[in-house]
């Protein structure tokens, strides 16, 4: 037994010695670019699925300066809207403008990991998401995924590294991507004041952290005064946030699955989607005050089933994706319900998401013995839950953790780097002298196989 751990360790160690060469990124980048190249060639053309043609609509509707009312929040839109005045107005073409924005969360997963470990860590990290699945799905679907995710990781990135070696650059990008996160998810927006807040306590530079709000406020502003000019009244950013809000909290929301399947509400009860059919028949001004009071006036009145559907939502949100098999199986019509394509697909998720949280739950009951600076994981972990807290009082899933995986899988790589360059007895030092460390460490771990297990048996019940 001992023999077999050596030799593992040994493996690994290997391994991360021939990542540590600085040329390693490009060719994880590569193997990445190709097997999404590959992908794009048998879906590229298929049609777009859940809000992606909504994305798609409103991009068009920009590129041909039409007025309409932003039911969809302007991000990844806009990002659209470039790559079709250079490129066209096709489904391949949007599918492609993920491509790039694939390259730039790899690049700062890669810049992330390696300011806090070692190279062969960081591009690890890069070759694990090039061939994560669900990294490699979403990266041809222009939907929020993605760039959410890219941003996400360039503001921690930027944060912690301004917070330490301050400059008016790198704050002026640390407020491009707190205000391109919101423009892309409207639920970010509490980064957005205490992204800077941070800043401001960890720095003492007024005037840095002014460029950094003024940055994010510019970017969002302008989009304001757009959505002003078309509408002639006051959006907040998008329409569908206290819609959305809503579906998670009405008397008819289910006590788990809060969310709908796709635009039809599947999983939904009747009564409510003709309720909702019935709201939407109104103007766009109304809709939303009156989602908003409905919404509140319930949780107010219920307030015990909101904290039980938050704590569902909760746990929701850590499961792991279930798929069907799309978008491939429409190319070679394989019945959803039964596809091995999606069974195939979940497995391979499974594989890559519960040994990074894993990793990651471990690497933090040892924290005290890491090389990682307390601050950079309070920015990290800050970061996570502040993009998540919305979900859980809204509605959840866990396609909605895509961009937080990959903050999770940085502590799991430095684990992992930090196995083995030490020994047993230094890495687990915390664990082995706390027994109330060790009892809450299987308390987590419990908890968190019992979500992945009540999720998998919801989430069949959903696809079957």
């Amino acid at each position: 037994m001992f023999l077999r751990k050596c030799s593992v360790k040994l493996f690994v160690r290997n391994g991360l010695n021939r990542l540590a060469s600085d040329r390693q990124v490009y060719g994880s980048l590569g193997l990445g670019l190709i097997l999404r190249l590959v992908a794009l060639g048998v879906v590229g053309s298929l049609p777009l699925r859940n809000e992606a043609p909504g994305y798609f609509r409103m991009a068009l509707q920009l590129l041909h300066h039409e007025s309409f009312s932003p039911y969809w929040p302007p991000g990844v839109p806009y990002l659209l809207l470039g790559f079709q005045k250079l490129f066209g107005e096709s489904i391949l073409v949007a599918r492609a403008t993920m491509l790039p924005v694939y390259v730039g969360f790899s690049m700062a997963l890669y810049l992330m990991v390696k300011e806090v470990s070692t190279r062969g860590a960081a591009n690890l990290a890069v070759l694990i998401f090039a061939v994560y699945p669900p990294y490699v799905r979403f990266s041809l679907n222009p939907s929020t995924e993605y760039p959410a995710a890219a941003c996400l990781m360039a503001i921690v990135y930027l944060g912690v590294v301004n917070a330490r070696r301050p400059s008016f650059v790198r704050a002026a990008a640390l407020g491009f991507f707190l205000g391109a996160l919101a423009l892309i998810r409207s639920s970010s927006l509490l980064l957005v004041v205490l992204g800077p807040l941070y800043l401001l306590l960890k720095t003492r530079r007024i005037r840095m952290t002014l460029v950094t709000l003024g940055v994010s406020l510019i970017l969002i502003g302008s989009w304001e005064w757009k959505a002003c000019t078309m509408t002639g009244r006051f959006v907040m950013i998008n329409e569908s946030s206290w819609e959305d809000f809503y579906f998670g909290n009405n008397p008819l929301t289910p006590l788990y699955r809060t969310w709908p399947e796709g635009l039809a509400e599947v999983g939904f009860p009747d009564e409510l989607k003709k309720t909702l059919r019935e709201v939407r028949s109104r103007l766009p001004e109304e809709r939303e005050p009156w989602y908003r009071a409905m919404a509140l006036r319930y949780i107010a009145s219920r307030p015990d089933l909101f904290l039980l559907r938050t704590f569902n939502r909760f746990r929701a949100y850590f499961g792991f994706p279930i798929h069907v098999g799309e978008p491939v199986i429409q190319r070679f019509h394989v019945s959803q319900a039964r596809s091995l394509i999606g069974l195939g697909l979940t497995l391979l998720d499974a594989c890559f998401y519960w040994p990074i949280m894993t990793l990651a739950i471990l690497f933090l009951f040892n924290f005290p013995n890491s090389i990682l600076k307390t601050d950079y994981l309070v920015a990290m972990l800050g970061t996570a839950l502040l993009y998540a807290m919305p979900y859980w009082v809204s509605m959840s899933q866990p396609r909605y953790n895509f961009p937080v995986v990959p903050l999770f899988a940085v502590l799991a790589v430095l684990f992992i780097d930090s196995w083995v360059e030490r020994s047993r007895a230094e890495v687990f030092e915390p664990l082995l002298h706390s027994v109330k460390r060790k009892r809450a460490l299987l308390f987590v771990l419990a908890f968190f196989v019992y979500i992945q297990i009540e999720w998998l048996l919801v989430g069949y019940r959903i696809i079957r």
